[in-house]
């Protein structure tokens, strides 16, 4: 058996903001799109931060998880 120790609440360093703003974006998102949906927005979002840390870019967390998750909700039919 292998035991996994860690922060899984933040993979690679990366923290979801914690603002009314991006909590009321999850709350949209979970309460109006499939769980598929969800957690493709999310690893939008830890894949931007990751991306723009390796690239040495100055970006806004808040603004850019707001947009990842609200990426795909167009697409999506709606609960």
């Amino acid at each position: 058996m292998i035991a996994v120790t860690g922060d899984f609440s933040a993979p690679a360093g990366v923290r979801v903001p914690d603002s009314k703003l991006a909590r009321e974006a999850t709350e949209v998102v979970r309460d109006s799109t499939s769980e598929l949906i969800y957690d493709h927005s999310r690893r939008v979002y830890f894949f931007g931060c990751l991306q723009g840390r390796n690239r040495d870019l100055s970006f806004d967390p808040e603004l850019l998880y707001v947009a990842a998750m609200f990426h795909d909700l167009a697409t999506c039919r709606l609960l």
